[in-house]
């Protein structure tokens, strides 16, 4: 494919047409290609499968080439693209500096965020907190930055998950709730109290204590049966309260004979809403809405939590992350 296909990110100035490139599994390409038709002013261009087997897999995304190796995109493609998304483990942080080598902005997964080579000025990092781009969770951010709900008292979180969808790592696991929590209280928390029984390890519950009293109970549980997964999130202010969850609720139909029940979904407007504000951010030149610092502060209360689990005492903060 010729580098014409997709045009250059500005012409004269202005903003066109970002070229994507993606870093990661078929599961990845078939998700970010079931979204491409809702992405403006940007399209895929070139797609790196991290097995063999999923080579056939950029198809989802439409005219993307496919590159045969991160080493290969960096140096024989790297005109064909101005941007590039890694969706993998870690264990691909050479990847993200190679990006970060080529001046390429990047979303990739927030535990890349210890990558020295992303902490350059002139690089565009933008870690991916995809949970904090629900809809659901959006509109009680929006409610609580406009000073709806007044200062935030008390946050409550439920994330239960059967085994298959459960990350492996207890990292990846606690880390979507820490953020959010950060997010929603504007900042570290001052104290963390985990509990986690021997006798339960499918389930874990923190408290995380924040400044002016506020506080946030978020309890993870990995043993729930496949379909019966749950998510909701309520936040009490000293004005207002704000309640969402992931709509995967049963509505009932009926029109005569036998009711039937729909389960809803918000689908992965979360990853669209994500991915958009990536490619506005480089189109705008300006920061992202998360940034490194978000996701180093999320990982460091994750530890925290992690710690008291282990140790079975409060720990306290002594500043900000």
């Amino acid at each position: 494919m010729s580098r014409e296909t997709f045009p250059a990110p500005y012409d004269n100035g202005r903003p066109k047409m970002i070229r994507l490139a993606l870093i990661g599994q078929a599961k990845a390409a078939k998700s970010y290609g079931a979204i491409r038709t809702r992405l403006h002013r940007a399209a895929w261009a070139a797609f790196v499968p991290l097995t063999a087997s999923d080579g056939q897999a950029g198809q989802a995304l439409g005219q993307a080439t496919t590159a045969p190796s991160t080493e290969a995109l960096f140096t024989e493609q790297a005109n064909d693209f101005d941007a590039v998304v890694i969706d993998a483990d870690p264990g691909q942080a050479a990847s993200l500096a190679k990006a970060a080598d080529a001046g390429k902005p990047a979303l990739a997964g927030p535990l890349f965020a210890d990558i020295a080579a992303l902490g350059q000025a002139d690089t565009m990092l933008m870690p991916a907190h995809t949970w904090r781009f629900l809809p659901s969770i959006q509109a009680v951010k929006r409610s609580l930055d406009a000073g709806k709900l007044g200062e935030p008292g008390l946050l409550r979180i439920h994330r239960w998950l059967p085994p298959k969808a459960t990350p492996e790592s207890l990292t990846e696991r606690i880390l979507p709730d820490a953020d959010l929590a950060c997010w929603m209280f504007g900042g570290a928390p001052e104290k963390v109290w985990t509990l986690q029984t021997p006798s339960n390890p499918d389930y874990i519950q923190f408290h995380l204590g924040f400044a002016n009293g506020g506080m946030a109970m978020i309890d993870i549980a990995c043993s729930l049966p496949a379909g019966g997964d749950y998510f909701s999130l309520s936040i009490i202010g000293a004005t207002g309260a704000a309640y969402a969850d992931d709509h995967h609720n049963m509505n009932l139909l009926y029109a005569g004979d036998q009711p039937k029940a729909l389960r809803t979904s918000e689908g992965r407007a979360d990853l669209a809403g994500q991915l958009q504000e990536f490619v506005d951010a480089i189109h705008e030149q300006r920061q992202a809405t998360v940034i490194l610092k978000d996701a180093t502060r999320a990982i460091a209360v994750t530890e925290q939590i992690i710690e008291s689990a282990n140790s079975n005492h409060v720990i306290e903060q002594k500043e900000d992350s």
